[in-house]
Parts: C-alpha cells; sequence; structure tokens
C-alpha cells in the first residue's frame, strides 16, 4: 500500500486537479490559447475514429486533406498510437483530452517505477516522480503539443532496458522493442530520445569513468592547440585595436569588420584543448559483464522494433524514391536556436503562483517560453549534485549523468544563446544537422526532456543518500523536498473553446456530396505556410466529416504547393489568400464557368471567411463565381457549388 497504492492514488488526485477544467469540459475545451498545434490532435484522433469506421481507408494517407491530391500522414506528427486510445470517444475533443490526462498520469507513474528500481525508496521514488512529471518541459508543451506530453515513454523504456540489462534475456529483449515502437508510434522526437537513451544506458553499463591517478603528461596536440588560441587572441586584439572592414595579404581579402568569427574560431579552439585534457585525466574502465546473453537481448529488442515499424519505413523509403520525402533546409547560423541559459535562473515559467512574472521576463528578452526553457528546480539540482558527491550507496549514477550530459550539450543547440542574442560560441550539437534520422529532430531545445528525467533519478538517489545518514542531513533532505513541491505546482493551461458554426452540422447531413474549400485558403507544414490557414478547418472537418481543400501537415511535398498553384480557379484563390493577383485565365472566365470548374473538381461548398479574407478575394468570390448561398454565422457565409 505505501509503496504503490498511495502514490499511485496521489498522481491520480494531482492530475485531477491539474487538469480538472478540462476534465470538467472534456468535450468542449481544449487545452492551449487558441487555435493552433492543439487541433491537429483532436483531427488524429478524428482521422483515426474515421479509418476504424470505414473500410478502404488507411491512417497512413488521407484524402481528406489537401483535396483533390490527398496527403501521405508518414511524416506527419500522426500519434497513432494515442489516437487509436482516443477514437474509442465519441467526441474527438473528449477523446484528445483524455489521452492529456492519461499521459500526465503516466508521466508521475513510470517516472516515479524508474526511480523506485533505482533507489529502493518511496520517498526518493516521489522525489523523481515530482521533478518530472511537474516539469517546466510538461508544462510547456501542454499548451498544444499534446505528442510531447507523452514523455512517460521514456522513463518506461529506462525502465525496462535496465531490467533487460540485469536479466539479459531475449524476451527482455523484446520488451524493450515493443515499447520502443509504441513511442514510434506517439512522437518522432522521443522515439529518437529514446533509442539514444537505450545505447546510453547499455553503453554504461559495460564501461565505468574514473579519473587517472597520474594523468597524462600535456600532448603536442594540446601546445599546437593554445598556441593556434593564442594566435587567435592576438587576431581579435589587432581587430578592436585597428578597426577596418577588410585586410588584404596579397590577392587574398579577409573580412575584419567584426570579431565574431575569430571568437567563434577560439571557441572551438578551447573546447578541442578542453577534450584533450579531458582525455588525458579521464580513466574509462570495461565492465567484462558484457557477456552474449546481452547480446542476444540487443538483437531481440533490435529486430522486434524494426519488425514493428517496418510499415513505417517502408513508406518512408517510398517518399523519399518518389522525392517527397521532406526535411528542413537552413544555413550555418540560422539553425533553430537551443535553450537559452539564462533561463536556468529566471524560474519556473509555468507556476501555479509565479508563472506569469516569469513569462513576462521571457517576452522581455524575447525567449521562446515554450521551446527555449532549461528551467530545472533548484532543490532538484541540490539532491543531484548531492547524489554526485556522497559515493556511498550502491546506485549507479553513470548512466544518468551521462544521459543528462549529452542531452544537456544537444539541448543548447548549434549556438549558445544567452538571454535571447546569439553568441558566436558555437556548439557540439551543430553537427547534428548531418546525422541521419537524428536530424529530423530539429528543435534542440526538446532535448531537455532526458535532461529531466536525468536529474529526476539523481536527484532521487541523491534524496535516499541525503535521508539515510540522519541527523541534519536528514533534515535537510526534508527541507529540500518541500521546496521542491513548492517549486514544481504546475499552473493549469489556458483553455480554447471553440465555436463551431451550426452550418458545419446542416452540412454534414446534406445529401450532396463533394468537398469544402475554406476561404481564405492555406497549405501548411511545419516549414512554412502557402496562403492564409485557419486552424479550426480541421475542427469544422471533424463535424462535416468532408474532405477539404488546403490543409495542414508537419511535413508537406513542395509537388502539392505546385499542383494547387496550376489548378484553375483554386490556383487563384489560394493566389488571392496570399495577398497576390489571379492568373488572366481565371479573370476572364464567367461566373458560371467559374463555378462548373469547382463541380468538375469536386468541390461542393464554398465557405468564406469575411473577418479575414481581403477584399479583393470577398469580391471574387461574391462576383466571379455563380453560387448559392446557403447561410451565415459567425463572420462566415456558406456557398453552395451549383
Amino acid at each position: 500500500m505505501r509503496q504503490w497504492a498511495t502514490p499511485l492514488l496521489a498522481f491520480a488526485a494531482i492530475t485531477a486537479w491539474w487538469l480538472f477544467p478540462v476534465l470538467a469540459n472534456l468535450s468542449s475545451v481544449i487545452p492551449g490559447s487558441g487555435a493552433g498545434d492543439n487541433v491537429t490532435f483532436v483531427w488524429n484522433v478524428w482521422w483515426m475514429r474515421y479509418v476504424v469506421h470505414h473500410s478502404g481507408q488507411t491512417f497512413s494517407f488521407t484524402p481528406f486533406l489537401f483535396y483533390p491530391l490527398g496527403v501521405d500522414l508518414t511524416l506527419h506528427t500522426h500519434t497513432a498510437l494515442p489516437a487509436l486510445l482516443g477514437a474509442a470517444w465519441q467526441s474527438p475533443i473528449a477523446g484528445q483530452n483524455a489521452l492529456i490526462a492519461l499521459h500526465l498520469y503516466l508521466n508521475f507513474v513510470c517516472s516515479y517505477a524508474l526511480a523506485w528500481r533505482v533507489t529502493r525508496n518511496v520517498l526518493a521514488s516521489l522525489v523523481s516522480a515530482v521533478i518530472f512529471g511537474a516539469s517546466a518541459f510538461v508544462g510547456a508543451h501542454l499548451n498544444g503539443h499534446f505528442n510531447l506530453i507523452a514523455a512517460w515513454t521514456l522513463p518506461l523504456v529506462c525502465l525496462l532496458i535496465l531490467d533487460a540489462v540485469d536479466r539479459r534475456t531475449w524476451s527482455r529483449g523484446v520488451l524493450v522493442g515493443l515499447t520502443l515502437a509504441a513511442t514510434a508510434y506517439t512522437d518522432y522526437y522521443l522515439f529518437v530520445y529514446a533509442v539514444i537513451v537505450v545505447s546510453l544506458l547499455v553503453a554504461s553499463s559495460f564501461i565505468r569513468l574514473g579519473l587517472k591517478t597520474e594523468p597524462d603528461t600535456a600532448s603536442r596536440l594540446l601546445v599546437g592547440l593554445l598556441s593556434l588560441l593564442l594566435l587567435d587572441a592576438v587576431v581579435i586584439a589587432a581587430i578592436l585595436l585597428f578597426p577596418g572592414d577588410r585586410l588584404d595579404i596579397g590577392s587574398i581579402r579577409i573580412s575584419v569588420r567584426s570579431v565574431r568569427n575569430p571568437i567563434t574560431v577560439g571557441w572551438i579552439l578551447f573546447l578541442a584543448a578542453a577534450a584533450t585534457v579531458a582525455h588525458s585525466r579521464i580513466r574509462i574502465d570495461r565492465n567484462s559483464a558484457a557477456t552474449k546473453p546481452t547480446r542476444n537481448m540487443l538483437i531481440a529488442a533490435t529486430a522486434t522494433t524494426l519488425l514493428l515499424l517496418l510499415p513505417l519505413l517502408m513508406r518512408a523509403v517510398g517518399l523519399w524514391r518518389s522525392g517527397a520525402y521532406v526535411s528542413q533546409a537552413y544555413l550555418w547560423r540560422s539553425a533553430p536556436a537551443g535553450v537559452d541559459v539564462a533561463t536556468i535562473i529566471l524560474g519556473n515559467p509555468f507556476h501555479a503562483a509565479w508563472g506569469d512574472s516569469v513569462r513576462s521576463l521571457y517576452d522581455r528578452f524575447h525567449v521562446d517560453v515554450i521551446e527555449s526553457s532549461a528551467w530545472i528546480p533548484v532543490s532538484a539540482i541540490v539532491f543531484a549534485m548531492a547524489a554526485i558527491v556522497l559515493r556511498r550507496g550502491s546506485q549507479n549514477r553513470t548512466p544518468w549523468m551521462l544521459s543528462g550530459t549529452v542531452f544537456m550539450i544537444w539541448a543548447l543547440g548549434p549556438w549558445l544563446m544567452v538571454l535571447g542574442h546569439q553568441t558566436p560560441l558555437v556548439l557540439p550539437s551543430i553537427l547534428l544537422r548531418f546525422v541521419p534520422i537524428v536530424a529530423n529532430a530539429r528543435i534542440p531545445g526538446r532535448a531537455m526532456v532526458v535532461v529531466s528525467l536525468s536529474i529526476a533519478v539523481l536527484a532521487a538517489i541523491g534524496f535516499e543518500r541525503l535521508h539515510s545518514r540522519g541527523g541534519a542531513a536528514r533534515m535537510a533532505a526534508w527541507c529540500l523536498f518541500m521546496m521542491l513541491v513548492i517549486e514544481c505546482i504546475p499552473a493549469r493551461p489556458p483553455l480554447y473553446v471553440p465555436a463551431v458554426p451550426s452550418q458545419y452540422f446542416a452540412m454534414n447531413d446534406r445529401a450532396k456530396k463533394g468537398a469544402v474549400c475554406e476561404l481564405p485558403l492555406g497549405l501548411r507544414d511545419g516549414f512554412g505556410e502557402t496562403g492564409s490557414l485557419d486552424e479550426d478547418v480541421l475542427l469544422h472537418q471533424t463535424i462535416h466529416e468532408r474532405p477539404i481543400v488546403g490543409g495542414f501537415v508537419a511535413r508537406l511535398p513542395p509537388s502539392i504547393a505546385r499542383e494547387y498553384a496550376t489548378m484553375p480557379i483554386l490556383g487563384s484563390l489560394l493566389q488571392l489568400s496570399s495577398g497576390a493577383k489571379i492568373s488572366e485565365t481565371d479573370a476572364s472566365r464567367s461566373p458560371r464557368e467559374a463555378a462548373a470548374v469547382l463541380a468538375a473538381a469536386g468541390i461542393a461548398f464554398i465557405v468564406l471567411d469575411t473577418r479575414r479574407a481581403s477584399p479583393d478575394l470577398i469580391e471574387f468570390v461574391q462576383s466571379k463565381i455563380e453560387l448559392r448561398r446557403i447561410g451565415e454565422e459567425d463572420g462566415r457565409v456558406f456557398y453552395e457549388v451549383e
């Protein structure tokens, strides 16, 4: 009862309190400040439910978005596994909200279970659950990135791989593979993180880190690096003392307008020198326990994962071969920024009491509160330091120190960010853009979820060691525990209350078949937008259940935008939605001819949002296309294409 029942009930109570406004209005509100990415996940639940109840449809491709072309969902944040669970609900909104509650609850439960396996201490495990379950990462992405709040998959994978490494049986490897595959069908970022964490945990079971009793003497490499560093310092001083635009050395012209590039070079030389010194002092001991059963376990885990992911992999290969595989493109300095180091001390931006004040500081320094926060509770950091300093105990700290360090470097991004400014200090994660698969996890700040988990486990170890010492140490542990609870009180998320005009319900009841074109028209993915998309159109589709022109997916093949641009009438509607002019061919058509083009394309209804549409778009729809007006509600005019 004390070890499991009471904590599980406590986690349920915390989750219910945290999401009370959502749970009290399960079918009518969506966490988030407005329609955005949050609506996408409601659409995922609806589409999965539609596929389950209609034969001939597959979840990985939908003809209901970007009509009449359709779009592949392999690269989309489809959250297939959670969506399958949410599809059991009649209302997609209720299904998604139920999933959110389940994710938050499992975040507490799985981090508790992982810490329990490491410490066998209830209070220490509660420390870990509070740190991870109520982390700033979860609070941030509760505003709309519902795929990322399923962070419980990470402690679950860690728990299973630790058990598999100890038992070294193929059946334990299969369990790890099942969990990795489930993570992949939940979120791409979490899957990439899980695979890397598993690799680090397995590697740390084979090695032990220590300091050499007699460090190696300085190598020639270190001397050379220090010499180059000194030369770089001279260059920086020369630029500061003798400002100019360029330096001519024979036919070579070197720009010397700022010291940014020399500082970057100096920083790289410093990192290389530090790595050289660390290599000379750190001792890596191999664990002779790496046996054949361990390899069999890893083979079973890998085979299970690949087998279950085969449908996704085959579709991804097909997209790549057809040229429809989409990835990010950025230059050296324009790579997505990582977390801002200043946020470590700015406080919890999603705290129930002072979160608003902290977020105002983020706004003041132009720091992205969702993707750039690196806040970790001060008490958690103290507990983690205690785990590192106090060496008594049987717990192995190496896996969590290693994973925390690796993912913190990743989370910092390609350039060190301080108070919203990009410094000239380049970081190792800039090289990740060249690593296949990992490169598509393009937002570096999201790696903080693993940092939070590593800190949580180390904090549990630190609490257990302080608490077991008795006396002043135990008192300090309790004081830090109370401080942790206060630091981690989560703010309830803002709520979006969608207002769905009744005309969409009437549209669902109409016998006439055909697609819906909502104007302004937009084509949007995670990299940009063509036209102007109102995310509410995805929510409207869950009501009228008809294909829509345009829409949103996380990765949109460029060929779709090109094909839309050549479509008669639809191409002009997209142009007008972008603020451009229509083609001469469409301008010369009669209203009846324009309506005939839409009808031939399978467009049955036009919905014109007069609040967002430009005067040119409104004029084109009302005077250049022969339509039958069937209603008006909340600024939207509904037309039928005859």
